[in-house]
């Protein structure tokens, strides 16, 4: 099973643009125009979703159907709220409704299930955390300000709060190791050019999971090199999953600032999810960081790109950024100017098999 958050729902979009062109035609809206809109205004499924993995409906509903009210009483749950919860996400295709009243998991409630391959129960849970959705009521207000919706309600940034947060530290950063698990295997498939070996260091890499999957993918690569900030880094040396790669000493750990200092003597410098986060100036100095630590290094980011055929997802996340962090998705012609100021020519945009596209720029030659 693969999760593939880039792919949009064909028949949702035939119905879209089918409406859309009959709305061109006319010029004027019917009652079923109205309708079709009022269907879009309800926040229901994501935070049914997030409702559902903090209950465990997906790992009680393992063994095997149960009715609403076996349910309702195995979870310690009402029965006609659970019921209303089921039978939404049934409509959206997470749980199954077998009987009336009678749910059963789908293959993507399992999804929800705690340990299960590519499980995003902790991403679900950090969909629904009440400093998110506070975030989201700024959202207005950020439109006119220019100011991320997360300060706005809470008076500090993201950052600084989940550093004086410890449960909602762990809820985010479990929800980010779910996700990069779920893909990273994919993403790091999809860059052939890692069998040529050397040093790859992740920037920003968290726990180590996407340059575990570049290493495990690619046994020509010499050695990985995990850099983040000395917390979370601290995490990594206890790390169960990286055990095996730091005892063998073809994982080494970096604990630091990276506009600070970047790893040396590698030959790939590889980032994942971090240029979204932030601003031109501040990811120019990244580069030229690296640019001087390690001159020939190439650099491989993955991240998304906006374009006029990005998914519904790639638009929602773009506006998650906005709302936490002011962080933006970058176009390619984007991405081209933001490394050949850091001294870097963009030399290739490849396709994974996910949302995400891996961006490959070199080093510029100096005169």
């Amino acid at each position: 099973m693969t999760l593939n958050a880039g792919v949009p729902d064909s028949n949702e979009k035939f119905r879209t643009e089918s409406r859309v062109e009959r709305m061109s035609e006319s010029h004027a809206a019917d009652a079923a125009d109205a309708f079709a809109l009022s269907q879009l205004m309800f926040p229901t499924t994501a935070v049914c979703i997030s409702v559902a993995a903090r209950h465990g409906l997906a790992d009680v509903l393992a063994e095997g159907s149960l009715s609403v009210g076996q349910l309702a009483e195995r979870t310690g749950t009402d029965e006609v709220q659970l019921g209303k919860v089921l039978r939404l996400l049934a409509e959206e295709g997470v749980f199954r409704e077998v009987g009336p009243d009678v749910f059963a998991n789908s293959r993507l409630s399992h999804l929800l299930r705690k340990g299960f391959p590519r499980s995003q129960h902790a991403m679900a849970t950090l969909v629904g955390e009440p400093w998110l959705w506070n975030s989201w009521s700024k959202l207005s207000e950020g439109l006119a300000s220019g100011r991320p919706g997360f300060e706005l309600a809470h008076g500090m940034a993201l950052w600084a709060y989940l550093a004086g947060d410890a449960a909602a530290g762990v809820v985010f950063n479990d929800a980010m190791r779910d996700f990069s698990e779920a893909l990273s295997d994919l993403v790091a498939s999809s860059y052939p050019a890692f069998t040529d070996g050397g040093v790859v260091a992740d920037l920003g890499g968290g726990t180590g999971t996407y340059l575990r999957a570049i290493l495990r993918t690619y046994p020509s690569v010499e050695r990985g090199v995990l850099a983040d900030l000395p917390a979370v880094i601290e995490q990594a040396e206890t790390s169960p999953e990286l055990a095996e790669l730091l005892a063998s000493g073809r994982l080494g750990l970096h604990g630091g600032d990276f506009f600070e200092a970047v790893p040396s003597g590698v030959d790939v410098y590889v980032v994942k999810q971090v240029m979204h986060s932030w601003d031109d100036d501040s990811i120019i100095r990244l580069l030229r960081r690296c640019r001087e630590t390690s001159p020939e290094a190439t650099f491989v980011a993955a991240e998304f790109v906006r374009d006029t055929k990005a998914s519904r997802f790639v638009k929602n996340f773009d506006l998650i950024m906005t709302i936490t962090m002011n962080g933006n998705i970058r176009t390619e012609a984007q991405y081209a100017t933001v490394f050949e100021k850091g001294g870097y020519e963009l030399t290739s945009v490849l396709p994974t098999d996910t949302a995400f596209s891996l961006v490959e720029a070199r080093p510029v030659a100096r005169p």
